[in-house]
């Protein structure tokens, strides 16, 4: 075997339940498949073992929304959703035409997704095609696996930020050329509409129009804040509802991602489950801008897929570990506690869902690919619920350990 890893093996099951081995062995063959998962004793395995006891081994974590021109601005606290954009996001992403600045940080953000263990990400470039290339050379490089997306945003920003519909699509369609499907799709390239507010309904329909032409996933933002939503009807006089913005523009479907999706209504919530669209969750973001408390009972009741997202740069960090937290104290803020394991599912597993790629990662079971980080624990956690608290909780020290995609180590 490539890689044996002795330590707590703590994952879901893409079935449903959890995998907890207080000692058990992970063994990864030289293609970066999962071989064997579960107990030390009773794989009869004879080869030699790297032993990370007390040590965690989980799957990797799924960031299912975040902003790569964002990854500079974490912590500026300059007001609600719409002020924020106005006087730090968009000041900041209008750098991100120099070249140079944009391979800096992108440099900067692998480096972060890596040390918290984030081995797949869902990312926003800024409208700029030449940053778009170099966040998707960065994570090549890097060995990380995600999907990115050009902004789309003709509106609402400032003259360097926005975008045409055709150079939209002309910039798409050289990049989707370049990078969907990167080395047997690690990467894929995502239409990502920033939000309804920031574009016309014509551009919404040709987001639309393209997706379905190459099958690729989309992703923007809904009903963040309450602002936001009442001009969002304003900009768009002839829809029903937020969400119906997007559903008349043929961007809701199983590939969809919605990130925040606060401020919806039941009949909301059954839209998105017909049209099999997903969620992603973003807690931290989400408190500190002050938007709202999105309710994880009413998406999760009827099937749709969720996963946690960190939002960065409204969310503080780039550590899952904390947005599961984040999670937890949002669902007892609204009254519908959530349980552990359903944490860890959702910043794993559900992220993989929401991101089309569960049949390749998100869990640790056999058949899958690799993507594992070693999460450095204290003492040792002899129950689940131990180990799920220690996880979650305890993070004063977010890094991991290690991190591995498709069984490689990164650095």
């Amino acid at each position: 075997m490539a890689l044996a890893l002795r330590g707590t093996l703590l994952s879901p099951h893409a079935a449903g339940g959890t995998l907890f081995e207080a000692d058990g062995l992970l063994l990864v063959d030289a293609e970066g498949t999962i071989r064997y998962a579960g107990p030390f004793r009773a794989a009869k395995y004879r080869g030699p073992v790297d032993d990370v006891r007390p040590n965690l081994i989980t799957p990797g974590f799924i960031d299912a929304h975040a902003h790569f021109p964002q990854t500079r601005i974490i912590g500026c606290a300059t007001g609600p959703l719409l002020d924020w954009l106005a006087n730090s996001v968009f000041p900041e992403e209008a750098r991100f035409t120099r070249a140079a600045y944009a391979k800096t940080v992108a440099a900067e953000l692998v480096g972060r997704l890596a040390q918290a263990g984030t081995t797949t990400v869902a990312l926003f470039s800024s409208s700029s095609p030449s940053a778009t290339a170099t966040c998707f050379s960065a994570l090549a490089e890097a060995g990380l696996r995600g999907i990115v997306g050009l902004t789309w945003m003709e509106r609402l920003g400032p003259p360097a930020l926005r975008i045409t519909t055709k150079a939209a699509v002309a910039a798409s369609e050289r990049l989707i050329r370049r990078w969907h499907g990167f080395d047997h799709d690690r990467l894929r390239f995502a239409v990502t509409p920033r939000f309804a507010l920031s574009c016309s309904r014509s551009m919404l329909r040709a987001a639309g129009d393209l997706a379905g032409a190459h099958d690729l996933p989309v992703q923007t933002h809904i009903a963040e804040n309450d602002h936001e939503g009442v001009a969002t009807l304003k900009a768009h006089p002839y829809a029903s509802s937020y969400l119906d913005v997007y559903d008349q523009a043929g961007l809701l479907g199983p590939r969809t991602i919605l990130a925040h999706a606060i401020h919806l209504t039941r009949r909301d919530f059954n839209r998105i489950g017909e049209t099999d669209s997903t969620i992603a969750h973003c807690p931290d973001s989400n408190f500190f801008l002050g938007s709202g408390r999105m309710r994880l009972k009413p998406p999760l009741s009827l099937g749709i897929r969720v996963g946690l997202g960190s939002d960065v740069a409204a969310g503080r960090s780039f550590s899952m570990r904390r947005a599961m937290a984040s999670a937890y104290d949002n669902a007892l803020a609204v009254g519908h506690p959530v349980a552990l394991p359903e944490l860890l599912r959702l910043a794993t597993f559900g992220g993989a869902e929401v991101l089309g790629c569960a049949a390749t990662t998100g869990s640790l079971e056999v058949g899958k690919e690799a993507d594992v980080v070693v999460v450095p624990q204290r003492r040792a956690t002899p129950t689940l619920d131990a180990a799920l608290a220690g996880l979650i909780f305890d993070t004063d020290e977010t890094h991991v350990a290690r991190c591995y995609v498709r069984g490689r180590r990164l650095v």
